[in-house]
């Protein structure tokens, strides 16, 4: 069992020194005699051990109910180890515990219920390992909580009082399959600046969303989630990183998205969206990264789209977009990779184009785009990957492509080129 100490502090140094003892994890330190606060990875404050450093340590085997006797311990971090077995009820105990962090392991079983009395607890990390079943609703009671990671595991619900964690700054419940639906009472939890959950979701994204409004990153990416993007987005002004894609959205872009002037990072991609791409989206002067492709949306590319001069990745293919390349484009002079591929894009390829030199990778086949290939095309130098087939594109193909010497794909085929082959 536990030795519990009492206040005596030579029988409290004694019960403490027997538990950390018994947890086996310093059974290759040799000096395990006199003060156990000169043992490496503890820190003691008053002859009381707070705070237990051994990720990364190499240790296995089970973590022994006995921890639960070190109830001064304020910081107990075993992450990248190689433990298995349950997390043990007795951590309870640890009442003054405000850092638990035992992600990397093997620890299997349930969450223990006796994690409601760990009231002090600021951050839970139990990712990476294997708990099954229920986040508990006990979780509720710890008020103080302001990370919780569970990812990479196998929990299947979310209780509905998780509202209650009203301190909750950074929540990722990720990679657990079949999570069930996102609790409404979610939307309580106004302080949350990071919300991470791809785990077979279904039903829709709740109106109730637009209360979080000190997020700044929303990733519901690779659900089952359906519906339309709710208007109320717009009101996470905050957000740097928006990831909604690989899930089966409908309806439209919402116009309102441009008031977004944070996001760095936007993918809507893999969905079913339709409609235009709202010119509001040119009003996102910080985006970096911007992926769209596999949705079913129509109209043109605005012009505007030229006031994103961060851009370093536009992806936009597999959509059924028209109309021509608008020559706005060519502003994007940081873009590395622009894929347009597989739409119904007309025109040609505007001259300008030489002016993305740091392009790597241009993908425009499978449009109906005309006319010759631009010659300034030759000052992509960078350029590895060039994609220009199945489009209606004539006149030869111009000599100064051989300065594109990066190239290690090149398709120009079923097009209406004439000439010959440049040497």
């Amino acid at each position: 069992g536990i030795t519990r100490a009492t206040n005596d502090d030579s029988q409290w140094l004694a019960a403490e020194a027997k538990a950390l003892r018994e947890t086996g994890w310093w059974n290759n330190y040799r000096k395990r005699v006199g003060n156990h606060c000169l043992w490496p990875c503890i820190r003691c404050n008053a002859g009381s051990v707070v705070e237990i450093d051994l990720s990364l340590h190499g240790l296995n085997g089970g973590i022994t109910p006995q921890i639960g006797a070190l109830s001064k311990l304020r910081y107990l971090n075993l992450s990248l180890n190689s433990l298995t077995g349950e997390l043990p009820s007795s951590i309870g105990n640890l009442t003054q515990l405000a850092v638990l962090d035992v992600s990397h392991n093997y620890i299997e079983y349930p969450i223990p219920l006796a994690i409601q009395k760990m009231e002090n607890l600021v951050s839970l990390n139990l990712s990476m390992n294997s708990f099954i079943g229920d986040l508990p609703s006990s979780i509720g009671n710890l008020t103080q909580l302001a990370v919780l990671d569970v990812s990479y595991n196998d929990i299947d619900s979310i209780p509905p009082n998780i509202g209650k964690l009203r301190s909750m700054v950074d929540l990722d419940l990720s990679n657990n399959w079949p999570l069930g639906p996102i609790p409404s009472s979610i939307s309580n939890l106004t302080n949350l600046a990071s919300f991470l959950q791809n785990n077979e979701l279904n039903g829709s994204i709740t109106q109730e969303i637009g209360r979080l409004r000190n997020l700044v990153s929303l990733d519901l990416s690779s659900n089952s989630l359906l519906g339309p993007i709710p208007s109320s987005i717009s009101n996470l002004t905050n957000l740097a990183s928006l990831f909604l894609q690989n899930n089966e959205l409908n309806g439209s872009i919402p116009q309102e998205i441009g008031r977004l002037r944070n996001l760095v990072a936007l993918d809507l991609s893999s969905n079913s969206l339709v409609g235009p791409i709202p010119s509001s989206v040119s009003d996102l002067t910080n985006l970096a990264q911007f992926f769209l492709q596999s949705n079913k949306l129509n109209g043109s590319i605005p012009q505007e789209i030229g006031r994103l001069t961060k851009l370093f990745a536009l992806d936009l293919s597999s959509n059924r977009l028209v109309g021509p390349i608008p020559s706005s484009v060519t502003y994007l002079t940081n873009l590395a990779s622009l894929f347009l591929q597989s739409n119904q894009l007309n025109g040609s390829i505007p001259q300008e184009i030489g002016r993305l030199t740091k392009l790597f990778a241009l993908d425009l086949s499978s449009n109906s785009l005309v006319g010759p290939i631009p010659s300034n095309v030759s000052d992509l130098t960078n350029l590895t990957q060039f994609f220009l087939q199945s489009n209606k594109l004539n006149g030869s193909i111009p000599q100064e492509i051989g300065r594109i010497t990066k190239l290690f794909a090149l398709d120009l085929s079923s097009n209406r080129l004439v000439g010959p082959i440049p040497s």
